[in-house]
Formats: C-alpha cells, sequence, structure tokens
C-alpha cells in the first residue's frame, strides 16, 4: 500500500469516534431514503398484484328489485365488461362473552365460477374450504375473534330470531373492507343458507360492475356505472345510490400513496440535513490536518493527489454507510411492509430488492458527500506550503480579546460563562448545528401538532354524528313510536328521527345523472354541528333548501349558494335551492345534501317516518352506551322492529383515531430520524469543540480543575445548544404545521385539516433535546476529562 493510501487508512480507521460519527450520520439518510423507497414500491407491487388477480369490480350500484334478466341488461350497457348480481343479508354475531360483532352474508354459489371480486385461498391453505348449508366460510381478517374451524356460531338476526351456523373455514376477500378497519365481518353462504338466515334469494341488491377500458378513470366509470343505474331504473327497479371509489386499485391505494409522499420528503429532509452535517465535520477535519496537507505538499504531494485522498476518504465512509444501511433498509421494509400488507387485508409478494431504491442510496451515501464536502476539501489543500505550516490548527486563528468582565456577569457561574463563551466562538458551525436541530425540532413539534389536527378533524367528522348511539332501521317506522320505545330506557335524555333518502343529481338534459343521498335532520336539531364554509345551515320552516358539501363541489366546482339543482327522488324531480355549503374530511360516496325532515318525509311520501334514529344518553362514556345500546335492541326486538345497524360514538372516535394514530407513528419515526441527524450532529459538534481547546483544557487542569468540572462546561455547552434550537424550531414549526395538515389532508382526506398548535409537542421536544444535549455530550466531555495535563499541552 503506497504512502497516500496508507494516510487515508490512518485517517479512517484512527479517529473512531469521528469515523462512527460519520457513517452513521450518512447511514441515516441512507436508511431513510431506503426505507421509505422500499416500502412504497414493495406496497404498491403487493397491493397491485393480490388486487388485481381477484378481478376486482370499479363500481356498484345499490338497487331493488334486481333479478337476472336485469342483469343481462346491465350487460348490454356500452362500456361495460362484466357484471355480477350479489344477494346478501347481515347479523350479528353473539360471541361467547355477550358482546355482538356486526357480520355481512353474501350468496357466493361456487367460489370457482365468480367472474368478479374473486374468492382465494386464505394464508398457508391451498383450497378454498368447501361450505354447504347451514356453514359459512369468513374473510381471514375476522381471524382475531378468535372462531377456529368446525366451530359452532351464534347469530342474532335482525328480526330477533337466533340462528346457529358451522364454521367451514376461512377465505381471503382482497376486495372487501377487513374487520379491523369495518367492525364487519364479511362471511359467505350458499342460497338456501342466506334464505334460512332470513335473506332474499328472490332479487338481488346490488350489482358489481366492471367496465371494458379505462379501468381506473374515475369520471369514465362512474358514467358507465350511472348508465347501467338509468337503464335498471328504467326496467322497474329503485336505485339507492351508485358507489365508484378509487377504481382499478385497492381501497388503501389513496391514502397510502399520501402517506408514502410525505414520509419520502421527511427522508430526503435527513439527507438534508446530513448534507450539512458533513460540511460541520469535514471542514474540522480539513482545518485540523492542514500542517500535515502542507508537509505532503512540501514532500513533494500535488494538490490534485491530495484532493483525491481526501475523496477517497469521504467516498470510505460513504461505503460503510451503505453496508449498514442498505440491509436495514430492505429489513425494516419487508417486515413493516407484511405488517401493514395484515393490516389492510393484501398478501405481500416475497420480498426482493429493488434496483431504483439501491441506486438512491448510492448517490445520498457516495454522491451527496461528495457534493457537501468539495468545498471543504478545496479551499484546504488550494493553501500554499507556507500558509499551511505556519498555521496554528484547530483554534489558531482566534484572536484575542481584552474584555472586562462586569458586576452583573458574576452572578453567572464562571463554569457557565465558559460554556456560554465556547458556545459562541465558531459561530459558523454553531449555525449549521442549529440549523439542523431546529429543523429537526420543528418537523417533530409540526408532526405532534399533525397528531392533535387528526384529532380535531375526527371531532369535526363528529359534529355530523353528535348523538352516543346511531341507530338504522332496515325501513322506515313511525317515529313516535321507535322514538318512544328508547325514551322509556333508564339513561336515554333524547332521540330524533333522521331521514335518508337516495336521489339523482340532474345537472342537463341527456345526461346520465348523479347519485346523491338526502340526509335529513328535523329543524330543530341539537345533533349536528356542520363546519359551514359558505352561506348558512337550514332554518326551521325551510322546505326546498339544500346544504351541499365538499365532496359534490369536487364533482361540480361551479355549483355556488344561490343555484338552483334539479334532483330526482322517488320518480319525481324536484328544484332545491342552495343556501349553504358544508366541509368533512373523509372519503365520501355518494355525496351526502342536507335538507329538513319535515319537507323531505312530505315529498317522498314518508311523513312522521324514521329511517334512523340517533340517541342522547345521560352518561357518554363507552361502558353506558354499550349497556342503553344493547337494552335499546331488546326492547325493539321484542317489538318487532328491526335494526339495521348501531354505531356507539365511544366507538366511533376509537375506531377512527387507531386508524390516523398509525400514520402518525410512522411520521414520528421519520421526524426521530431528521433528531437523530441533529444529535449526531450535536455530537460531532462537540467532539470538535473538546478537540479544539484540547490546551486549554491542559490549563484548566493544572490550574486545579476537576474531572467534574471539565465535564460539566462540555455538558452544559450541548445542553445550552439544544435548548436553544429548541426555543428557535417552535416558531418555525408553525408553517411546516400548515404545509403538514393541508397536504396530508388533501392526500388522504380529500380534503385540508385544521392546523393545531398544542403544547404536547413541545414539551415532548424539549425533553428529548434536553436527553440529546446531555448523551451528545457525554462522550466528548468523558473524553475531555480523561486528558492529563502532560498530554494537552503537548497536543498540536
Amino acid at each position: 500500500m503506497g504512502s497516500r493510501w496508507i494516510k487515508v487508512w490512518a485517517d479512517f480507521s484512527g479517529n473512531r469516534g469521528r469515523t462512527f460519527l460519520i457513517i452513521m450520520t450518512i447511514a441515516v439518510g441512507a436508511f431513510a431514503v431506503g426505507f421509505n423507497s422500499n416500502l412504497g414500491l414493495y406496497m404498491n407491487e403487493s397491493m397491485d398484484n393480490d388486487f388485481l388477480s381477484a378481478n376486482p369490480s370499479e363500481a356498484q350500484v345499490y338497487a331493488s328489485p334486481l333479478t337476472d334478466g336485469m342483469v343481462k341488461i346491465a350487460r348490454s350497457v356500452p362500456g361495460v365488461d362484466t357484471v355480477e348480481g350479489v344477494a346478501s343479508t347481515s347479523a350479528s354475531i353473539i360471541r361467547p362473552d355477550g358482546t355482538k360483532v356486526n357480520i355481512s352474508f353474501t350468496v357466493v354459489k361456487d367460489p370457482g365460477k365468480l367472474t368478479l371480486n374473486l374468492l382465494k385461498p386464505a394464508k398457508g391453505e391451498t383450497d378454498i374450504p368447501h361450505y354447504a348449508d347451514k356453514e359459512i366460510i369468513i374473510d381471514a381478517s375476522a381471524k382475531s375473534l378468535g372462531y377456529h374451524p368446525g366451530d359452532t356460531i351464534l347469530l342474532e338476526l335482525g328480526n330477533g330470531r337466533r340462528r346457529e351456523v358451522k364454521l367451514a373455514g376461512y377465505v381471503h376477500a382482497v376486495t372487501g373492507f377487513p374487520y379491523n378497519l369495518s367492525n364487519q365481518v364479511n362471511a359467505f353462504v350458499t342460497p338456501d343458507t342466506l334464505e334460512w338466515l332470513g335473506g332474499d334469494i328472490s332479487s338481488y341488491g346490488q350489482l358489481e360492475i366492471s367496465v371494458s377500458e379505462n379501468q381506473t378513470d374515475q369520471a369514465h366509470v362512474t358514467e358507465v356505472a350511472q348508465a347501467v343505474a338509468d337503464r335498471m331504473e328504467r326496467a322497474g327497479a329503485t336505485v339507492y345510490f351508485v358507489s365508484v371509489y378509487q377504481p382499478g386499485h385497492h381501497f388503501a391505494y389513496n391514502i397510502t400513496q399520501g402517506v408514502f409522499f410525505v414520509l419520502i420528503v421527511l427522508g430526503y429532509l435527513t439527507v438534508f440535513l446530513s448534507g450539512f452535517l458533513i460540511v460541520n465535520t469535514v471542514t474540522a477535519l480539513m482545518t485540523q490536518q492542514t500542517r500535515q496537507i502542507g508537509i505532503m505538499k512540501a514532500t513533494g504531494g500535488s494538490m490534485i493527489q491530495i484532493f483525491g485522498m481526501y475523496l477517497v476518504l469521504i467516498l470510505s465512509f460513504g461505503i460503510g454507510s451503505l453496508l449498514i444501511a442498505i440491509p436495514l433498509a430492505n429489513m425494516a421494509a419487508e417486515i413493516i411492509g407484511g405488517r401493514m400488507a395484515e393490516w389492510l387485508n393484501f398478501y405481500p409478494v416475497p420480498f426482493k430488492g429493488y434496483t431504483s431504491t439501491v441506486i438512491q442510496q448510492i448517490i445520498v451515501a457516495m454522491i451527496v458527500p461528495v457534493l457537501a464536502a468539495i468545498l471543504p476539501i478545496y479551499n484546504s489543500v488550494k493553501v500554499t506550503v507556507r500558509e499551511a505550516l505556519s498555521d496554528y490548527g484547530l483554534g489558531g486563528n482566534a484572536t484575542v480579546k481584552k474584555e472586562s468582565v462586569s458586576s452583573n456577569a458574576l452572578i453567572i457561574p464562571r463554569p457557565i460563562r465558559i460554556s456560554v463563551r465556547n458556545m459562541i466562538r465558531r459561530k459558523v458551525r454553531l449555525g449549521i448545528t442549529l440549523f439542523t436541530l431546529v429543523l429537526g425540532g420543528a418537523v417533530f413539534i409540526a408532526v405532534y401538532n399533525l397528531w392533535a389536527s387528526f384529532d380535531k378533524t375526527i371531532e369535526d367528522i363528529q359534529g355530523y354524528f353528535l348523538a352516543d348511539i346511531n341507530i338504522a332501521f332496515d325501513h322506515g317506522y313511525r317515529f313516535d313510536k321507535v322514538a318512544g320505545i328508547a325514551n322509556n330506557i333508564a339513561g336515554v335524555e333524547n332521540s330524533e328521527g333522521w331521514l335518508e333518502f337516495p336521489g339523482t343529481l340532474k345537472m342537463g338534459a341527456g345526461e346520465t345523472g348523479t347519485q346523491i343521498l338526502f340526509v335529513a335532520p328535523p329543524s330543530t336539531s341539537t345533533l349536528i354541528d356542520p363546519i359551514i364554509t359558505s352561506g348558512r345551515w337550514l332554518e326551521y320552516g325551510d322546505e326546498n333548501a339544500i346544504v351541499i358539501g365538499n365532496h359534490l363541489l369536487n364533482v361540480f366546482p361551479d355549483l355556488n349558494v344561490g343555484d338552483w339543482i334539479t334532483i330526482e327522488a322517488n320518480g319525481k324531480e324536484t328544484d332545491w335551492h342552495i343556501v349553504g355549503t358544508y366541509s368533512i374530511t373523509g372519503n365520501v360516496s355518494p355525496p351526502l345534501l342536507y335538507v329538513n325532515y319535515e319537507y323531505l318525509s312530505m315529498l317522498v311520501g314518508e311523513p312522521e317516518m324514521a329511517y334512523s334514529l340517533r340517541i342522547v344518553t345521560a352518561q357518554h362514556d363507552s361502558a353506558t352506551q354499550k349497556r342503553i345500546n344493547d337494552q335499546i335492541q331488546a326492547a325493539y326486538e321484542a317489538h318487532g322492529i328491526q335494526i339495521q345497524s348501531t354505531q356507539l360514538g365511544a366507538d366511533f372516535i376509537r375506531d377512527q383515531k387507531a386508524q390516523t394514530d398509525i400514520l402518525v407513528y410512522f411520521m414520528l419515526v421519520m421526524a426521530s430520524l431528521i433528531a437523530v441527524v441533529g444529535g449526531l450532529g450535536l455530537m460531532g459538534t462537540m467532539s470538535i469543540n473538546v478537540l479544539e481547546r484540547t490546551r486549554e483544557i491542559g490549563v484548566m487542569r493544572a490550574i486545579g480543575a476537576s474531572n467534574g468540572d471539565i465535564q460539566a462546561i462540555v455538558i452544559t455547552e450541548g445542553l445550552l445548544i439544544g435548548v436553544l434550537s429548541w426555543a428557535v424550531s417552535i416558531p418555525i414549526s408553525i408553517p411546516i404545521t400548515s404545509v403538514l395538515c393541508y397536504g396530508v389532508g388533501v392526500a388522504i382526506l380529500t380534503a385540508p385539516m385544521p392546523a393545531v398548535y398544542g403544547a404536547s409537542g413541545l414539551i415532548a421536544w424539549l425533553i428529548f433535546t434536553i436527553v440529546l444535549g446531555t448523551l451528545a455530550s457525554a462522550l466528548p466531555a468523558g473524553r475531555a476529562s480523561r486528558l492529563t495535563v502532560k498530554d494537552t499541552l503537548a497536543y498540536e
């Protein structure tokens, strides 16, 4: 090995602490980019592979009654590729502990003859279990309920009757919503079993539709599905609504794309910050080796040779970081991607490395450090031999300052004054260190604020469902009857009858129309608190007044307050006056239009009838809601009133938070990686500062400074830098919070989220900063305290 490369190896291996810091700084950025890229590619590949293999439908038309003849008519509509009729019913599972779980049954005569939404064997199985009459197969996402093949499951039907069915086994239904997200079990039965469970097998209630082309074009799919709906109406069916949600993609596709985008941005932000730390560290390294550069030049070394030596050193750091980052990123993506796939109900493909990810990691670990180090290296190697040999080394260009100490300064202990002086001695280095810590802290605080924004968004959504218990009936019942039964239950304070009714918005002659759903609360309702974006809310006495939401405005952005629209409902067209617009986050299909109950019930011939009941309890905790809900269901069962579904307010908040918390945890991981980069930068800065002040430490030791004094000065300096960065990061987090809330809201929830600025993020980052400053300073402080007077005064 030549002398040049011996020196490169000595620089790489001689100072292990510095080498470790540089490699880890680069590796964190390479890991973040690699993990995010791997996770996105792995999830998309697995999601598309599993979902598309089931030949999914792109649209659903909910109507009744639908016969086999109508299904044939639907297949003849231009643009349609395949149509299947679906017959289904619902019930509740009575678990051994007495709790109830919603379950939906769908008729599948022969899984092998399905043409849409194919069923596949559950993981670990090779075939779909055979099931006979009074037997069911269940989507494997509901395995968490604890039932095993051969177990008997007790069911309660809508009319209160109970049935027992045998679990034949599990199946993989990738096109359905998993149990953990919907709190509803998807089961499949024979026609005879469905009829035995109270379902209707004489007709279908739903059409699954696949278009012949442009399967991912939502506008095209919607147009074809609406044409099918119109044809069904002309054939004598009543169409309730048309659903087109992310056609050609898994239901979680848009959400995951938004999450991956945010994570990738945070990952490259980590790389950006690590680049600044590399500049800081390389500058200190080159300053330390100024005399060595002068000696190499004096003995015949050219500027290009010396420049190349240091570039090879930087590349060596990059190679070391790649050896750490690539396997860790692959392993993390495979493990977390597999868990996310299980949570979202699709089976991942075998993990393999992705070339595009490795290329990104090579750029991050090799190219970015070289680009960051070029200028500091060039500025050092271009000096002349005379300038290099006359340089005093680290800290040598400091000028002597004659300062008098004021009496006020004496209040502050001398060690703290020394720490403050040392902190601001190298302003450029301090600025770079603060920049990384401030930006990392601002992002960390912003992610905590995003968490609070998710909670606020859930509260806003709950404003449209303020009741403690929401009960939906399978058809309309007289309000005074169902309300009277509920109000007689101890603990019930109030109840309101609401009406939901489908309609078709007609925006022009010759157009197929757009399915909507009327939601009609009483004009005096106290159980809705909408977010009005323009105009006003419904008032007592309003008749043809209507309030439209952001989801309809996304389809027809030209609609404004004051406009008139025509909607067909119950075979009759009626004009409605838009008096206001509201906003609600999330994916809502079909669009919800709010009108007064009194007018709509008369219009559709259902006066004094309630399709849903919203109940307020005296106590609002989950246990109370559940107890009263069970009592109400029992009372309705005794009176022959059939319930379609129930929703507890506490359960709604819990389920929504469980989903949004997963997203926040991912972002907190990336924010923590940024914080780690800042911590590594602070550790590197403190190491350099201690190295520069080696002789100064020797002088303090010579005049009696103890190990504790030296350590206290260094650790205090690190803490001061950390606390200063915390204070500066607070105002910087405000615009970052606004950008995150807007971007994440639009990408995931279809509408911007309100920005919330809470104290939890500030406190968490302050604690993190204090711990970080202490730990980052502890190693340099320990090294400084171990220096002897002889070693320090002899140091160059």
